[in-house]
């Protein structure tokens, strides 16, 4: 079993935060954007701010767009496209590719949340230890 620990990440307002460095790869373009993303066991499925969806190339066009919008924890709708991406699970150094996933994410029509890795075709790979004690996330597969 292959097993990796990062520490937890400054977020906004420097709050640690389980965030893990991804790449996000868009397979018919092959464009690449490299950041952190947060593990959400709440979360349903990945979801990606629209800023990272058009660096690599998707457009959010009709064709993409979902009948319904991703609703959060405020409970209003927001926008939401799907598009299919590979993520490269790095390191901390960003240099070490540690296991890629094919998944299908929603992207939602804001810039103000971070990428999420949610349960749905993400987490559901792996063991996670969340340790909030010692700011620790540990991915196990």
């Amino acid at each position: 079993m292959n097993k990796y620990t990062y520490p937890f990440r400054k977020g906004e307002n420097g709050i640690l935060r389980p965030k893990i460095p991804i790449r996000i790869i868009n397979y018919n373009t092959n464009k690449a954007i490299h950041t952190l993303a947060m593990i959400d066991t709440g979360a349903d499925c990945c979801t990606f701010p629209s800023m990272i969806t058009m660096n690599v190339g998707h457009k959010l066009d009709n064709e993409s767009k979902k009948e319904k919008g991703t609703r959060g924890i405020s409970g209003t709708e927001i926008d939401t496209y799907v598009h299919p991406f590979k993520i490269e699970i790095l390191d901390s150094t960003r240099k070490k590719v540690l296991r890629t996933l094919e998944v299908v994410g929603n992207t939602i029509m804001s810039n103000s949340l971070p990428p999420i890795l949610g349960t749905n075709m993400f987490l559901e790979k792996f063991k996670i230890t969340l340790d909030y004690v010692k700011k620790e996330i540990t991915l196990e597969w």
